[in-house]
């Protein structure tokens, strides 16, 4: 979608549904009858005359402007001299309404259409601002949220504000969880002559578009549009998902093929760059283009209400460095030597806009911090050449796609949800990278390999992620609504998702809270989109915690947060220490599973191992477990003194700002120093040590490598020197171990989490087995001895109970299709139900009456 007046947020209409209404007269309700005119009349004309009678208006209204009183807002003039004539040629009948009182809330919408059953519309001045209330008189929210309010408490589906410079169509979202709208730039319209933007206005906001009975909302030709904006959502992930595939390949082979990069082909030569990182690369190139294209699209680069100064540098950004810039390019490819290197060249320059301050504040940039946009994010990339020709096809394949009537139509990120990232996650999981060298040339490609099954991972649509939040945050929410400072309290919560994957749970999670804290901070029911970003940004900040298996998912999970996240002028938040890649079924879940020692379960002879070793290192570790046993109890103080200090470190590092790039490479810095620093390196060694045993081949080649009861007790208790810990340190890094009470220290000082969500990576029957081993498998059989091998689910749901705050144990899990019913032993879910009677679960209906029963039952 190409016009320039016309801001899409969230999903009211799509830029899909909208160029079908420009583009195709025949389109479903865009006949002459559908808006009311005879068979014979033109629209166009129709459309034409409106356009010429409301210039005259807008250039009558802007010069009475000029002569408004300091302090008016112009309510009445906006109203009179622009507002109801435009209404007025859209076919409304406009009236003054009374204030309408409506649960004991006074709503004073200012007009209702009468020829349709008093279709709401709300009337502003020039002056005000939609997303903030007024500093004097008014109302007391502002006049998006009070519109949008009213919405959710009665029987409309939609209605339209405006003050005079900007039009927005509102749908009915009872308590939304991300701000949707449909906005005409009304001053930008007629002040550049934008003929083409006011006939989609017409044809979308016409009154014979809107439901014409209160109650026959779903009748509605907007609502038809509405639902076909939805479906078309389907198709673009589809499609997305798709141009990153080939895009990652065309970038990768780009720079491979360039003569220039000798380079980089000497890298690989000489093993320096693998292929893992070297598509790691390409796939944070891709991430930053998207990632610009988003903030772009969406007005973020720059503040809303811009200086004189601002609006210059917006004009020169948008001319010289946006990837707008060359996004149009791939639609006039005569004017671009495919061969020549400028174009990555100028990317490169924009990249380094939001890198580097010095750069950046020369035309009011303000960098992006670390993570995605650090200088040293894309490798060896930035010392790379690529050819015009590679860069154009891959801006042309995130950017557009050919739809059903093999038409180009342009993808609209400012209408894509966040999470629509998460169908790009699922589809290249589906491949490993492969490099090849075919005679001195390299080529890169994908192959169908285990990275789904190995970390057991899957999308979640949005229908399953509804009900977690439902059946597990709102009890906590509203807990925490009614403490003493209701804004603190929300802020306290800490959500954790055990397999984020993308972040879409842990989206959702954070618009849920953020809803809250911005109405109570903006005294709305339903907050404005100023309110709801500042109240995002603190969520995600503060509350939002996920772990993945798969290194791919935490760096878009962090993608998506930053993008949910972001406001003009503030750095992306630090995540690092919020998101985190490990194995959250393997490792120590709190300090006191460090006094239990090595289990002689570890030392079970399994496939590989020798059977002679294993008996005696399992003799050996049972004789040691009785005799020090008999002795005395364990005293770990010097471990529990460390594990204080380091939990008062993070205290200290959490409360670190992070409002400009240079705060953001502070706080980047210090939590380095704090997970490379002795207390927490110490404690991670220890607890590697009591979990590496289960996974280390029983052999006698290993003799040396494998930690007995008595050996690691004295490294608990005496700080002796770890001696046999490289074994330990290799399974660790190659398992991804994930101890909890050591990545998260500032939650598990509290007990631990207030929420688990999550769509656990099951896997069914014997599937276990061949995904992860045996070792894995005698792991969970030793943490959970209640069930059988085979039981991940089970322990899962045991797994995440340690983790809850014992205070707030609220949970919600979603089982999948993949599980078979070997894979869930009723009893044992039953013992947990029992135990844990407080915890609440929104699992996917499964094929087992009994299971059913139990989840109802809750």
């Amino acid at each position: 979608m190409s016009f320039s007046s016309i801001n899409i947020q969230g999903n009211i209409v799509s830029s899909e549904i909208l160029d079908k209404i420009r583009s195709e007269e025949k389109f479903k309700h865009q006949t002459p009858e559908a808006f009311g005119l005879s068979r014979s009349a033109s629209l166009r004309d129709e459309i034409g005359m409106a356009w010429s009678i409301m210039r005259t208006h807008w250039q009558a209204y802007k010069r009475r402007l000029e002569n408004l009183p300091q302090g008016d807002t112009g309510t009445s003039l906006t109203r009179e001299k622009l507002i109801v004539p435009l209404l007025t040629e859209l076919g409304y009948v406009m009236g003054l309404q009374r204030a309408q009182l409506i649960n004991g809330k006074s709503y004073n919408i200012s007009h209702g259409a009468t020829n349709i059953d008093n279709y709401p519309i709300h009337i502003m001045g020039y002056n005000d601002n939609l997303d903030k209330r007024r500093d004097t008189g008014g109302q007391k929210v502002s006049p998006h949220a009070l519109v949008q309010e009213y919405l959710n408490n009665t029987e409309h589906l939609y209605a339209l504000v405006t003050n005079g410079r900007h039009l927005r169509l509102l749908r009915d979202a009872t308590r939304l969880v991300r701000m949707s709208y449909l906005e005409f730039d009304l001053e930008r319209m007629f002040e550049e002559e934008l003929y083409a933007d006011f006939s989609l206005l017409f044809r979308v906001l016409h009154a014979t578009r809107m439901p014409q009975k209160m109650e026959a909302g779903a009748e509605a030709v907007i609502e038809y549009y509405h639902q076909e904006s939805m479906a078309s959502g389907t198709r673009i992930r589809t499609k997305l998902s798709e141009a990153v595939e080939i895009s990652i390949k065309t970038l990768a082979n780009g720079f491979l093929e360039h003569p220039k990069n000798t380079d980089l082909v000497a890298l690989l030569d000489n093993n320096q760059l693998n292929a893992s990182n070297y598509y790691t690369h390409q796939l944070r190139l891709i991430y930053r283009i998207l990632f610009l294209i988003v903030l772009e699209e969406r007005k973020l680069i720059f503040p809303e209400e811009l200086t004189a100064d601002q609006q210059r540098f917006r004009e020169i950004y948008f001319k010289y460095y946006s990837i707008e810039r060359l996004r149009k390019l791939t639609e006039n490819k005569v004017y671009i030597d495919a061969d020549k290197y400028d174009l990555w060249e100028s990317l490169k320059t924009t990249f380094l806009l939001f890198e580097n301050q010095e750069y950046g504040n020369k035309i009011g940039i303000k960098p992006l911090g670390s993570g995605l946009f650090a200088s040293n994010a894309l490798g060896t990339l930035k010392e790379q050449f690529l050819s015009n020709g590679n860069l154009i096809e891959v801006l042309k394949r995130l950017t557009t796609f050919v739809n059903e009537q093999n038409q180009l139509v342009r993808v609209n990120y400012s209408d894509l949800d966040v999470e629509e990232f998460g169908s790009v996650y699922e589809g290249l999981l589906e491949y490993d990278p492969v490099l090849t060298k075919i005679e001195h040339q390299y080529h890169f490609s994908f192959v169908t390999g285990d990275g789904r099954s190995s970390s057991g991972s899957h999308y979640t649509p949005e229908e399953l992620v509804k009900p977690l939040i439902k059946h597990s945050l709102e009890y906590i929410i509203a807990d925490k609504l009614k403490e003493t400072n209701p804004e603190e309290a929300l802020l306290s919560i800490t959500v954790c998702d055990v397999a984020c994957g993308s972040g879409h749970i842990l989206l959702s999670a954070a618009r849920k809270i953020a809803a809250e804290l911005a109405s109570i901070r903006e005294g709305a029911e339903q907050p404005s989109p100023a309110f709801y970003r500042a109240a995002i940004r603190d969520v995600i900040k503060n509350c939002i915690y996920g772990v993945d298996l798969n290194p791919l998912a935490v760096e878009l999970c962090k993608v998506a947060l930053w993008l949910e996240a972001h406001e003009p002028g503030q750095p992306m938040n630090f995540l690092d220490h919020h998101i985190k890649c490990g194995n959250a079924i393997v490792g120590l879940a709190h300090f006191e599973e460090l006094e239990k020692g090595i289990a002689s379960e570890a030392f079970k002879t399994l496939p590989g191992d020798e059977k002679e070793i294993a008996t005696a290192f399992r003799n050996r570790n049972n004789l040691e477990i009785k005799t020090t046993g008999q002795l005395t109890t364990y005293n770990v103080e010097q471990a529990d003194e460390s594990l204080r200090g380091l939990q008062k470190d993070f205290q200290d590092f959490v409360r670190l700002p992070e409002d400009t790039p240079a705060q953001i490479a502070k706080k980047e810095a210090a939590y380095h120093t704090l997970t490379t620093g002795k207390k927490w390196f110490r404690l991670k060694q220890i607890a590697d040590l009591q979990v590496a045993q289960f996974f280390i081949p029983k052999t006698d080649l290993n003799k040396d490598k494998l930690t007995t009861q008595s050996q690691y007790m004295n490294y608990l208790k005496s700080g002796a020197q770890i001696l046999d810990r490289g074994a330990a340190m290799a399974v660790s890094i190659d398992k991804r171990f994930f101890h909890w009470f050591l990545e998260f220290p500032q939650v598990f000082q509290n007990g631990g989490f207030d929420c688990i969500l999550g769509n656990p990576p099951y896997l069914g029957d014997k599937k276990l087995k061949k995904a992860y081993g045996d070792q894995f498998i005698e792991f969970v059989k030793q943490r959970f001895t209640d069930v059988g091998a085979n039981d991940l689910v089970v322990y899962f749901f045991n797994r995440i109970f340690n983790l809850i705050n014992s205070k707030n144990s609220f949970m919600a899990l979603l089982s999948t299709d993949s599980i078979s019913e070997g894979d869930l032993r009723i009893g044992a879910l039953s013992k947990l139900i029992t135990d844990n009677s407080k915890i609440n679960f929104a699992v996917k209906s499964t094929p087992w009456p009994q299971v059913k029963q139990i989840l109802i039952f809750l």
